[in-house]
């Protein structure tokens, strides 16, 4: 005995392409956990100040225990947003940094990349930290190509005309009595 025949799967088909849909989706939208991210990064309590001609940047790294994280520096501007500048002549903990705690210190030589010095006092360090591994492509693809195959799957079959179907013929009339 047949549990199921293709005729059966092709009726049930926009049933079947909607569940795919809402199953995808529901992967796409949870897709920190499949990528693999455990628990929030964060970077905590900086503290910037100058000693001579290096500038010494502390702060606390949040992170799950054993977890490596890829810090990052930019220096930015408060009276003009669209300033960014990333400090090349960077030693400490910057880069991959593992484990995360208190106390982490990075070090700029400043006037390698600045040698008559920065003029202002509004100047900030953004610092971000983040569990590298790139960019989860994978999810991104098998996301799209459901999106597509539920969009086929649910227009394609839709009848154009309310005529008989192709391949059926009409059947005579029962003769007259």
């Amino acid at each position: 005995m047949r549990l199921f025949s293709i005729q059966a799967l092709a009726r049930r088909r926009r049933f079947i392409a909607l569940l795919m849909a809402v199953l995808f989706t529901s992967a796409l939208a949870d897709l920190p956990a499949f990528a693999g991210s455990d628990a929030p990064i964060r970077v905590s309590n900086q503290d910037v100040h100058i000693e001579g001609d290096i500038v010494v940047i502390t702060y606390d790294l949040d992170a799950p225990e054993g977890t490596a994280c890829s810090v990052t520096v930019e220096l930015r501007r408060e009276s003009d947003p669209s300033f960014t500048f990333v400090p090349r002549s960077l030693t400490g903990d910057i880069g991959e940094v593992k484990p995360g705690g208190p106390g982490k210190v990075i070090r700029w030589e400043y006037l390698r990349e600045f040698p008559v010095g920065l003029r202002g006092d509004d100047y900030y360090f953004r610092i971000e930290a983040v569990k590298p591994g790139g960019f989860p492509w994978f999810w991104v693809g098998l996301g799209a190509a459901a999106a597509v195959g539920t969009t086929v799957v649910l227009f394609k079959g839709k009848a154009t005309s309310t005529g008989a179907q192709p391949g059926t013929q009409d059947l005579p009339l029962p003769p007259a009595r």
